[in-house]
């Protein structure tokens, strides 16, 4: 029976990837190795600079990923993550702030009301996700960032403001690291101007639909070996 039920397992975990791969917008539930099932979390990060014309676009995406059943992790900064914020409902999700209780330790990039409103609602907030108020606040935000990105179980979605975001790379790389399928949407720029992420390709989503415009990261078997 053990072997019965390994073998089981296994396949569940191997046919669910492949799923995710052909309909990443669907997939509801993430198996792990042991079996068990972890809610599905999809983590969402991108450029603090992004225009407000974009909010829109990250509203829907965010919407459509709740609409699948899954959940969503985010960040605490302006822009992208102030839009997903602010689309996400009651129970939808994670913020990992870079910052302490009450707006204790926040600068002028950080989405202080958004974050506050989410936590008094009763949402969950991890204060001083990227370390304590002594921790430099650069390495701060790269560890927020790390963290987002660790809580995600099933893919990485990134809005671009510009090829040359550092916090969107940075977020990108993590996922890439954590072997995590990466989506990235650009923003007033021609996707083909992604950033490398290593060896490899930004490869359309293409099709209709809101998905229709990201574009997916695929490592090279270099990259992979």
């Amino acid at each position: 029976m053990g072997f019965i039920r390994l073998c089981f397992v296994v396949a569940v975990c191997y046919f669910s990837q492949v799923y995710f791969v052909a309909y990443p917008w669907r997939l509801r539930l993430c198996v792990c190795c042991f079996g068990c099932v972890r809610l599905a979390i999809v983590a969402f990060a991108g450029s603090r600079g992004l225009s407000l014309t974009y909010a829109p676009l990250v509203r829907s995406v965010v919407g459509s990923v709740i609409r699948s059943g899954r959940s969503v992790s985010v960040g605490c900064c302006i822009g992208a993550d102030q839009f997903a914020l602010s689309a996400l409902p009651a129970a939808g999700g994670s913020c990992f702030a870079a910052f302490g209780s009450g707006g204790v330790g926040a600068c002028s990039l950080s989405a202080v009301a958004e974050v506050l409103a989410f936590s008094e609602r009763g949402d969950s907030v991890v204060w001083w996700a990227g370390g304590g108020s002594s921790v430099a606040l650069p390495v701060r935000l790269s560890g927020r960032t790390k963290a987002v990105i660790n809580s995600a179980t099933v893919s990485a979605v990134v809005f671009f403001a510009s090829p040359d975001s550092i916090g969107s790379v940075l977020a990108c790389r993590f996922s890439v690291r954590r072997g995590l399928p990466v989506f990235a949407f650009a923003c007033g720029f021609s996707g083909s101007n992604l950033p490398a992420l290593g060896f490899g390709a930004w490869l359309r989503v293409g099709g209709s639909g809101l998905w229709s415009s990201a574009y997916r990261w695929q490592c090279s078997q270099k990259d992979i070996f």
